[in-house]
């Protein structure tokens, strides 16, 4: 068996070096196929170990994502079923001259029946990550060669081998299949709020057979993964299995629930004219001027910013929303920025924020397109180096860059001096009710409060963008100052 398939790839090598027809071209498809055990397997589970790359979380906008050493990857690739499985363990790189906490997590994510959700360590939906769940175990090499011939691939000569292209629902995929049957590439796009059409790419090299209960199978031991260019994954495969793989049972809470709302929109009053604005797990704030309202902060998609808009017409009548601010790039603080801007809201944000924007929301939205992508309206960007004021007689606000903070370089924080509130986001989040504080102080907690102190902002309470209004006691407490 083994010489057989030796002889297929070498046949498959021969074929795709010279012209081909397309007949040629589909056969050695089908052959591909054959040398990769695509009929015989119908659920696979690979082990590695590597890096990942946290995609949405650059620490400044010019900057790749940063980096975590993963530990005992283990994914489960159920063909059968369209479903998948990856769970393994990540710790945060501590990068020279940038001071972090100490981040680490065992990752559980599962994907099946249409459902996205993660254990953490209860069941959370996240259907945000359907899409590219989903692409892991297509853009997988015998996924990639069972969909291609499910869905009637186009197939083409490449300077590599040939190319594959189908389309899986609304989503194109495109791969380079080379000399002996080996996927060498695969690409396809998921929807991102800040990016629009994003590219996902896999890299496959070093093949090896990896003896299995079910006969020897082809599979690279190195898969890279890139998102919108930059690397996401970087993974060495050090085992193979050909399973039997058991159905993923779909949580009843996420059954319920699989694509949970963030229109539900609380408003609390602050003060006069402000309004901390939650509901969800991502917060705002507005403030009303005498030009008009200004808001605080656009986080997670265009549905959570229409819900915060309409709510804040509510609160204040007749009155326009001017401005929103944005404390940084962060895809879970800038996903709903496009909202505003298509409303003719003037975006405030960091000088190299919005330099980033401007090249990220020219990229193409077809998979999702927003309303800024539907109207065409151009965005109006309002920008700072350092620190900006808009002066008020009754609530003038104050943004400025916070200084040597470890989770971002264009980052800032927001005061109103009138109120003595501070509103920041992810530099102190609060430690949720009945949850054990950290062992140690977290530095970005320390940092905040060092430019709390340098800018001399009289600060009594915190308006956080994630978890609850507070004291600044607590903030000095949770600092143990």
């Amino acid at each position: 068996m083994r010489a057989a398939r030796a002889a297929l790839v070498a046949a498959a090598g021969l074929l795709l070096s010279l012209p081909l027809s397309a007949g040629q071209l589909r056969r050695a498809l089908y052959d591909a196929a054959e040398t990769l055990g695509v009929n015989r397997i119908q659920s696979l589970e690979f082990e590695a170990r590597g890096k990942y790359f946290q995609f949405t979380q650059a620490p400044a906008p010019e900057l790749p994502w940063p980096p975590f050493t993963v530990e005992g990857y283990v994914a489960t690739l159920d063909y059968a079923r369209g479903a998948v499985h990856a769970k393994y363990h990540r710790v945060q790189v501590q990068e020279p001259g940038r001071d972090r906490p100490q981040a680490e997590a065992t990752m559980d994510q599962y994907a099946a029946a249409g459902v996205s959700w993660n254990l953490a360590p209860g069941p959370v939906a996240i259907p945000t990550n359907l899409a590219e769940r989903n692409a892991e175990l297509w853009a997988s090499p015998q996924g990639f060669l069972k969909a291609a011939i499910a869905n009637n691939a186009s197939v083409r000569s490449d300077k590599q081998g040939m190319a594959v292209e189908f389309k899986l629902g609304k989503f194109r995929y495109l791969g380079v299949v080379g000399p002996g049957g080996r996927v060498l590439y695969v690409r396809t796009f998921m929807d991102s709020p800040v990016l629009g059409d994003t590219p996902i790419e896999w890299r496959y090299s070093e093949y090896r057979s990896f003896p299995t209960d079910s006969g020897d199978v082809l599979f690279p031991t190195h898969i890279e993964r890139r998102v919108a260019g930059l690397p996401w994954y970087d993974l060495t495969v050090s085992d193979l299995r050909i399973i039997t793989a058991k159905p993923l049972a779909v949580p009843p809470e996420v059954a319920a629930d699989p694509a949970p709302s963030v229109s539900k929109v609380e408003a609390t009053l602050l003060a006069p004219g402000v309004y901390f604005l939650g509901g969800t797990s991502h917060n705002s704030v507005a403030v009303e001027q005498t030009d008009g309202i200004v808001i605080v902060e656009a986080p997670l998609n265009e549905e959570r910013s229409v819900a915060v808009m309409a709510k804040v017409r509510g609160l204040f009548p007749g009155r326009k929303i001017r401005r929103v601010i944005n404390t940084h790039a962060h895809f879970d603080h800038a996903g709903g920025l496009r909202a505003y801007a298509a409303a003719g809201v003037t975006v405030v944000t960091q000088e190299r924020n919005a330099a980033y924007y401007v090249r990220a929301w020219r990229e193409p939205r077809t998979l999702n397109p927003d309303v800024l992508a539907r109207t065409k309206r151009k965005p109006r960007f309002e920008t700072f180096a350092t620190n900006l004021k808009f002066d008020d007689a009754a609530h003038p606000i104050e943004i400025h860059c916070i200084e040597g903070s470890g989770h971002n370089d264009a980052f800032a924080l927001v005061y109103l001096p009138s109120e003595k509130i501070l509103i920041e986001a992810d530099a102190w989040t609060p430690t949720p009710p009945g949850a054990m504080p950290p062992a140690t102080v977290n530095p970005l907690w320390m940092n905040l409060y060092r430019n709390v102190e340098r800018l001399k902002l009289d600060v009594q309470r915190i308006a956080p963008l994630h978890g609850a209004v507070q004291g600044v006691d607590a903030f000095r407490a949770a600092l143990k100052l």
